[in-house]
């Protein structure tokens, strides 16, 4: 998952993407989607070469975004850090078939109360390692500073689950009351987006 900075984009779509098909990225990318938060897109995209999306970024969102000022220079998207996956391609030899395209893909944003980030990442870290695919293997969270992005697909995708990688016992029986301990609240969110808010989709390979 990835973010890329001030967006000049409308929510109907991105037209720099229409050559996308006919072009070699297109061979390369199995899966991706993208989601419009402002003045930011936030990016889910699976590809099998490392650094796929900062080069899909600059060929094809250059015409409606500007990159990003870091410590390094400039970038065209940053990479988010891993918080939370409940399943990832190096769980099955069959990730994802040719006929497996989602219902629905949903991206969503939350803010984390500075005091309470390290606690969040814990908690995701035990359930993760305590409860490996309890729920829906394509559901992950990406942190961008205290902003947190999920990226979900439905119906949701469950296999056997692996053994657990930690013998302890940390992750809370009220998970979502937990949680809720965590987020500054959006104001005037739509019911139930009080905390995750769901972003508009823009873009989906492969169209369905």
């Amino acid at each position: 998952m990835s973010a890329t900075g001030r967006s000049q984009i409308a929510k109907t779509g991105i037209a720099a993407l229409a050559h996308f098909h006919s072009s070699p990225a297109a061979q390369r990318i199995h899966s991706a989607s993208l989601f419009h938060a402002g003045d930011w897109l936030y990016g889910y995209l699976e590809s099998e070469l490392v650094g796929e999306i900062e080069v899909f970024a600059k060929e094809f969102l250059a015409d409606c975004c500007t990159p990003i000022a870091t410590s390094q220079g400039e970038r065209w998207a940053l990479p988010l850090l891993d918080v939370f996956h409940d399943g990832s391609p190096e769980d099955s030899d069959v990730w994802r078939s040719v006929d497996d395209i989602p219902a629905q893909r949903i991206g969503s944003l939350a803010r984390l109360k500075p005091e309470t980030y390290s606690r969040y990442v814990f908690y995701h870290y035990q359930r993760q390692a305590e409860l490996p695919q309890s729920f829906n293997r394509r559901y992950i969270i990406g942190a961008h500073d205290a902003t947190i992005f999920s990226y979900q697909e439905l119906p949701a995708k469950t296999t056997p689950p692996p053994p657990p990688t930690l013998p302890t016992h940390n992750t809370p029986p009220n998970w979502q009351t937990v949680m809720e301990e965590h987020f500054v609240h959006w104001p005037d969110a739509p019911m139930g987006q009080h905390a995750w808010r769901v972003l508009d989709c823009i873009w989906t390979v492969p169209l369905r």
